[in-house]
């Protein structure tokens, strides 16, 4: 074992971090390689090499960096962590005999590509007889209609998409009414076609798998206990469990059909009457690796052993144990106390029972994911994060109050320095994109401040796009059109010439100190004009129709705020939420 190496990609993954220990544990020489410096997993011992993993976009320069490491160390396996790293492989030549890929011990790309679109899966479950839940896919705008009952799930086919230049994460989102529906649509369907499904409730078990060339080579089980959001989500505290022989064939039956290659969870929902239905496919190492391991069910063991062409062990006989994500479930933890435990829609626990199942650990029944006597780094690393998770909020409070004091004291000076030098003539609102907040606010200061030059702009460097559907139906509320905006790149002269530059959180100013430091003596932020005050006003762009809302609420307050104090002020009354037709992404 200590003459081979391994390379694990994605080393920020909780599942690339249990595989180095776990390899290293057995000996392996193991590499991690990750995007950013600040990786937990390079605090480890295990960690013979650590690399800076560069992004899969130009997937031509990730190919070429993933060869070059292979050449200097002639890697047994190479473990992608994530969707992101397993996609790019995943476009390696098949045909050939590509070692990268034959290192990675990937299925082929029709059974790879029908396991990670949540429509494609469907399809292959229903064929096979496997329960699923009901569903339609929805591919374009004009396909969107009306719908019910609620509540209902939407799934992006995808969950990996790219956004101005950005890898993005779409979660599944748990849809309420149809207005949130819409609003939901109409922000993925330009990047994603949805699979809208019937809403399971139940309780989620995992099925983990090994396959070597359409063989099942081992299998294990899980229940999830936690999870994080408690919508539903990643699980931060689970146990290992005896798998149903119905549901173990279920996934066996998808996985020999996909002809699988390599390691694989199938994720079910259980029912009250004990049905179980299809959820996803997970074609990858997952997040609560931990708790196989723990159980003596050794995946990333299996899969350099697979790689290596040798023949694992029998199926493993594995412990009913514990594990938990520390740091994810003290966030589960104070949620569940302040959550609803009446509301159907999350995944509620007794509040006493979960405080008293921090014991047993005493009892030697449960593990907290990474936790290593011989890997003591992490271990204290992981403690220090937890402990920093709950103190950030409390210092970022501080920060936070302190900084809306001494921007109060700056916004009065610039507003005194306005009154002895009369109205501004010009004023610039600035935001990031110069798509959502500043367009919305320039064009509600133009209703009420005809008499003054309004101008907006922002500091992305894509310019002349127009702005996302949402913003118009809102400015549409307010008999605002903005359908002919678009997008324009602040200048360092237009800072300079406007008598009072209004941003719309402290990003924008920290942006403007750099481009143009001068135009900071009238400069201010529109939050403070606002009832209650406020130094951020927060980018829209990705988010749901609430939050949208409740920003375009504080613009509006803003504005109105600024339209006093300037001396007009005629703004039409905000309907206070979303219209119900739907909106669209940033």
């Amino acid at each position: 074992m200590s003459k081979m190496t391994v390379l694990v990609l994605d080393g920020h993954s909780r599942a690339a971090l249990e595989t180095l220990q776990s390899l290293g544990r057995a000996g392996v020489q193991v590499d991690i390689a990750a995007e950013s410096s600040d990786c937990l997993a390079f605090n480890s011992r295990y960690a013979a090499r650590k690399l800076r993993q560069p992004l899969q976009e130009p997937i031509g320069d990730f190919h070429a960096w993933l060869r070059i490491q292979d050449q200097k160390r002639n890697y047994e396996l190479i473990v992608p962590a994530t969707e992101a790293s397993l996609m790019g492989i995943r476009a390696l030549n098949e045909d050939g005999d590509d070692s990268l890929r034959r290192k990675a011990v990937l299925p082929a790309n029709d059974s790879l590509d029908i396991a990670v679109d949540k429509e494609k899966t469907w399809v292959l479950a229903r064929d096979l007889g496997v329960p699923v839940p009901e569903g339609i896919l929805i591919s374009s705008l004009s396909e969107i209609g009306q719908s019910g009952p609620f509540p209902l799930v939407l799934k992006p086919t995808r969950s990996k998409v790219m956004i101005a230049g950005e890898l993005r994460t779409l979660a599944v989102a748990i849809i309420k009414n149809e207005s949130q529906r819409q609003e939901q649509l109409r922000q993925w369907l330009p990047l994603t076609p949805v699979l809208q499904q019937q809403y399971i409730s139940g309780k989620g078990i995992g099925v983990e798998f090994l396959f070597d060339h359409g063989q099942k080579i081992w299998h294990f089980a899980h229940e999830r206990i936690h999870e994080y959001p408690l919508s539903g989500g990643a699980s931060s505290y689970r146990r290992s469990i005896k798998p149903p022989a119905a549901l173990l064939g279920d996934a066996e039956k998808l996985l020999t059909a996909l002809k699988w290659h390599g390691v694989a969870m199938v994720e079910f929902k259980v029912d009250a009457r004990g049905q179980h239905w299809l959820m996803e496919i997970n074609p990858r190492l997952w997040g609560s690796l931990a708790l196989s391991i723990d159980a003596g069910v050794n995946f990333p063991l299996g899969l350099l052993q697979v790689a290596r062409g040798e023949q694992p062990a029998v199926q493993p006989e594995y412990k009913l144990v514990y594990t938990r994500d520390l740091r994810t479930d003290v966030e589960w933890l104070k949620a569940n106390l302040r959550a609803d435990p009446q509301d159907p829609l999350l995944f509620t626990r007794s509040r006493s029972f979960s405080v008293l199942e921090l014991l047993r650990p005493l009892a030697g029944r449960e593990s907290w994911d990474h936790f290593d006597w011989h890997d003591l780094s992490i271990s204290r690393r992981t403690l220090a994060l937890a402990f920093s998770d709950q103190l950030r909020p409390l210092l970022r409070r501080t920060k936070n109050w302190w900084t809306e004091r001494r921007w109060l004291r700056h916004h009065r000076a610039v507003l005194q320095h306005l009154a002895n030098s009369g109205d501004p003539k010009k004023i610039l609102f600035v935001c990031y994109g110069n798509i959502c907040r500043s367009p919305l606010a320039a064009g509600l200061a133009q209703q009420n401040l005809a008499h003054i030059e309004i101008e907006s702009a922002g500091f992305h460097d894509a310019t002349g796009r127009g702005c996302p559907e949402k913003m118009l139906r809102i400015a549409g509320s307010s008999s605002l059109d903005l359908s002919h905006h678009r997008s324009a790149r602040a200048t360092r002269e237009q800072m300079l010439s406007a008598d009072l530059v209004i941003a719309m959180d402290l990003e924008n100013i920290d942006q403007i100190r750099t481009e143009c430091s001068e135009a900071l003596s009238h400069t201010t932020l529109l939050g403070l004009f606002a009832s209650p005050a406020t130094v951020h006003i927060a980018d829209p762009y990705l988010s749901d129709a609430d939050t949208t809302s409740k920003v375009c609420g504080q613009i509006r307050s803003g504005i109105e705020g600024l339209s006093r104090r300037l001396g007009s002020c005629k703004i039409v009354p905000y309907p206070g939420s979303v219209p119900t037709a739907a909106q669209g992404t940033r």
